[in-house]
């Protein structure tokens, strides 16, 4: 300095000083210049920093909080060697090292390095901090190399001008300053800040250089957020189910609404091996993985459905769409799917399948309900058309149907037409054919007003036919009444047919007298009216003597022209108020109201005589027959119906054993013998022991002569007496056989043996034996009838046995008997066989089924030769009858082998099995 002061040269203090203050310019220029590079560079590595902040804490804020570790990894390593970081480290809010890459010095500030904490937050929250470090050697390189520049050029300038030293100084300054301000704008955010280019030196390169860096950083900003702000609307607005696949197959990426499907977490996907594959349906599994390998990567394809299976293992139906991925640059970066629930969808098809099915199987059926109906109505009009009925129908519009048989019932020709027609219009038209018609019309009207059905009504035609009138109302859908249904039949057969029957019923077949049946109603009337008005009722009891001999003589023929001969000459002889009856076989009886006795004595004396004169003449024979009568009047002879009947009958023998051809009247001190009281007597223990349950039954099983086996049994009557012993039949039936008491017998054993029958259906058929008093009852085989049908029991297993007597002394009555039983379905046994004198004459007229041989003709059988032809012949007219045989009391080998010889069919007997009381016979 002293030097530079004693110096006098003024140019050289100029130069000197020029040089100095060039030097020191040029120091300061240089200094200058290192200052702002190192500033500028340092602002260029802040803002560097500044403008990777936001971007790697947009970047590295939704892996964190998800957690996933891979993608913030990857997204370091990435940011790492891009911005060539010497390192980056990731700590959580604890200062927890998470992730990084690089190691940073141990020196607080090292001269090489440009260190930083970024915080990473999102929405205002801080989810960790980022260390970074930045190598600062390329600041250093620059500043060395722009030390020697600036000397040379300091050189240079030496022997420039110092004002042109001065002014580029000054120049440089200025622009430098710009670039200063400028790279501070940016470091505050503000990427738009640009810097002016005054020339196109270096300063003004580096200005485009500068202006070119903010553009591109502008631009990459704007990107990344525009990118962030697609890829949150994808991330996290998608209603579908989102995932990108990566050229590999891998999954990279899933949204959150998988979460909502599967349940599963984006995370958890992701972690799973073979996902999505790993969660589908297994029956959808296969067709899944053949479909992926059919469509390589690189394809599109939409609809591809299959059933996914959710993490509380419910299922739903999926359907996925998916198309390639590619970079800015064309490269192939994976597969970016969509899946949606298609469940609701789904289901609505296989709704609208089952529908369909369901539609097609109701077309199927109304088309075949359509053609039944159409069968139906087919056969409904020809059931109408050939019913034997007239079918009209009327609704409001008037008469929409009638069948061809109403014009027929009503006696139209069938060219008369009734459709359209109302009630009015018929009336008019058919109470012609009436023979009341005023009161049809009111019927008809009164039925017409009325909404129900209406009962039978029966009307007469005017030629005489009864036409029965029943309506029916149509009821329609809505419950209201589509017409009425007229039905129209024609019963006059009918009501003559039951005229008939009630003929039948109670008369008699062979003379045309009340029968028995109708004699037991009118006693019972006339014997109530006259307690009523205390008056009196006379009986007379008689029958034919010797009747026997003349059947067993000359015949059934001859017999029958008796009967008839004999109730013709009496009915004449009797008044209109007495009731006439023929009891069976040449049993008659007199019912005489208001009776007199000495009137009746007239009229026995009358009847006896007239008996006794009537000729007879039968195959050139005369014949005489005599009669012997009873008299009983009451209250004077009985106080009941029963009493009565067994007096007259008591008083009719009386005249029997006074030689016949006599009458007597009912005398108690003349009713003295003990067959008499007997009868009487029996009639009353007969009652009491049905009514304490005294009477049972006994079984005989009848065998089959060829093998031995149990074909049937019989059903043996027993009494027991006051002391407990057994009465046997042959002590009360024939007394019983005299009164009405031997029905009500016959009616407990048929009910006693059927409740027997439907208690088992493993007991062998069973014969009961039938009195010839209930032949003249025509309700008794309506009652055996009703009484298998109310218990279920086959009529086929219940066989009646009627004897041979009792059956040719009532023949008529027998074989109407006998027809009856054949109708309910049972079998006839023909009893006693062989005991009658023309018992091979009846049995053409008797259609059993089977014949007992009477055992009289049996026990005996090895030692009469006799009883040996007899019963042969028996068996073989049986056998050429189609009737089966059966031979009674059979008691020892020596008979069963003979009868087995003479072949017979079935036998009975002590030898083969006694009469017991064991219910449980069954079939062997």
């Amino acid at each position: 300095m002293k030097w530079f002061l004693q110096t006098k040269s003024l140019r050289l203090k100029l130069v000197l000083i020029t040089v100095l203050v060039e030097v020191v310019m040029l120091t300061l220029l240089v200094g200058n210049s290192m200052w702002l590079i190192d500033s500028v560079l340092d602002e260029q590595a802040g803002a560097r920093v500044k403008l990777l902040s936001p971007l790697l804490s947009a970047s590295l804020a939704a892996p964190l909080a998800q957690g996933n570790e891979v993608s913030v990894k990857q997204i370091l390593a990435d940011t790492q060697a891009k911005e060539g970081l010497v390192f980056a480290l990731l700590f959580d809010n604890k200062g927890k090292l998470l992730s990084g890459g690089g190691r940073p010095l141990p020196a607080a500030n090292p001269p090489n390095i440009y260190d930083t904490w970024i915080p990473i937050e999102r929405e205002g929250k801080i989810y960790g901090n980022l260390h970074l470090g930045i190598s600062t050697d390329f600041l250093k390189a620059a500043k060395k190399k722009l030390f020697w520049e600036s000397l040379v050029i300091a050189g240079g300038e030496v022997a420039l001008s110092l004002l042109l030293f001065l002014a580029l100084g000054y120049w440089l300054a200025r622009h430098l300053g710009e670039l200063a301000e400028a790279g501070r704008a940016m470091a505050n955010g503000n990427y738009a800040v640009r810097v002016a280019v005054g020339s196109a030196d270096e300063v003004g390169k580096l200005t485009t250089t500068f202006n070119a860096m903010a553009e591109a950083v502008e631009n990459q900003v704007k990107a990344l957020r525009e990118g962030e702000a697609t890829f949150r609307a994808i991330a996290d607005y998608s209603h579908d189910w989102e995932l990108w696949a990566d050229p590999g197959g891998k999954v990279i990426w899933v949204n959150p609404s998988v979460k909502r499907l599967t349940g599963y977490l984006p995370e958890e996907c992701l972690e799973m091996q073979d996902f999505p594959a790993a969660i589908i349906d297994p029956e959808d599994n296969p067709r899944f993985r053949e479909f992926l390998q059919q469509n390589p990567h690189g394809t599109r394809g939409s609809d591809l459905e299959f059933r996914v299976r959710r993490k509380d293992k419910s299922s739903f139906w999926a359907s996925a769409t998916w198309q390639p991925i590619y970079g800015s640059q064309g490269e192939y970066l994976g597969v970016r799917c969509s899946i949606r629930d298609i469940t609701e969808r789904k289901n609505e098809k296989f709704n609208l399948q089952a529908t369909i099915e369901q539609l097609e199987l109701a077309q199927g059926s109304q088309r075949q309900h359509f053609a039944q109906a159409q069968d139906e109505r087919a056969r409904l009009v020809s059931l109408l058309t050939a019913m034997d009925m007239g079918i009209l129908f009327v609704s409001k519009e008037g008469v929409t149907y009638y069948n061809p048989t109403l014009a027929r019932v009503w006696g139209f020709t069938q060219e008369m037409q009734f459709h359209g027609m109302n009630i009015e219009n018929l009336l008019a038209v058919v109470t012609k054919q009436v023979a009341r018609p005023q009161e049809y019309a009111q019927h008809v009207l009164h039925v017409a007003a009325t909404e129900e059905n209406s009962k039978g009504y029966e009307f007469t035609l005017a030629d005489g036919r009864i036409l029965l009138d029943t309506t029916y109302l149509v009821p329609g859908e809505d419950g209201h009444f589509l017409g009425r249904l007229w039905v129209y039949k024609d019963i006059t057969q009918e009501r003559r047919t039951a005229e008939q029957l009630i003929y039948l019923a109670e008369r008699d077949a062979l003379t045309g007298l009340y029968n028995r049946h109708r004699f037991q109603e009118e006693l019972g009337r006339m014997l109530a009216e006259a307690e009523r008005r205390n008056s009196t009722v006379g009986l007379l009891f008689f029958d034919l003597d010797e009747f026997k001999y003349i059947n067993d003589t000359y015949g059934h023929r001859a017999g029958d022209a008796i009967l008839i001969r004999v109730a013709g000459e009496m009915s004449a002889q009797v008044r209109r108020n007495e009731i006439f009856s023929r009891l069976g076989g040449d049993e008659f009886a007199i019912l005489v109201p208001d009776a007199v006795e000495d009137e009746l004595h007239v009229v026995a004396e009358r009847m006896v005589h007239s008996i006794s004169q009537i000729p007879f003449h039968f195959e050139g024979q005369n014949l005489r027959l005599t009669s012997s009568l009873g008299i009983a009047v009451f209250p004077d002879h009985a106080q009941n119906a029963e009493e009565l009947v067994a007096h007259a009958d008591a008083a009719m023998y009386q005249a029997k054993d006074a030689g016949k051809n006599a009458w007597r009247v009912y005398h108690a001190a003349s009713d003295g013998s003990r067959q008499m009281l007997a009868r009487v007597a029996w009639n009353e223990r007969i009652r009491s022991a049905l009514q304490n349950d005294l009477m049972y039954l006994d079984f005989q099983g009848v065998y089959l002569a060829a093998d031995g086996q149990l074909s049937h049994i019989e059903a043996l009557l027993r009494m027991k007496d006051e002391s407990g012993g057994v009465i046997m039949p042959a002590a009360f039936i024939p007394a019983a056989e005299k009164s009405s008491i031997i029905q009500e017998i016959d009616r407990w054993v048929i009910h006693k043996v059927i409740t027997l029958l439907a208690g088992s259906s493993n007991i062998s058929p069973v014969t009961v034996n039938i009195s010839g008093r209930s032949f003249a009852e025509p309700a008794l085989p309506l009652f055996i009838s009703d009484t298998l049908r109310k218990h279920g029991v086959n009529p086929n297993r219940l066989m009646v046995e009627i004897t041979e007597t009792s059956a040719v002394t009532d023949l008529h009555n027998a074989q109407r008997f006998i027809k009856a039983l054949h109708q309910t379905g049972c079998r006839v046994c023909l009893d006693d066989f062989g005991s009658g004198f023309s018992s091979f004459a009846y049995l053409k007229h008797l259609d059993v089924d089977i014949v007992k041989i009477d055992g009289l003709f049996i026990r005996s059988l090895p030692n009469d030769q006799d009883n040996q032809i007899f019963v042969k012949a028996i068996i073989d007219v049986a056998r050429g009858m189609r009737k089966t045989t059966v031979a009674e009391s059979v008691e020892d080998l020596d008979t069963l082998e003979m009868l087995k010889g003479f072949g017979v069919d079935m036998m009975q007997g002590y030898y083969l099995e006694k009469p017991h009381s064991d219910v449980a016979v069954t079939k062997s």
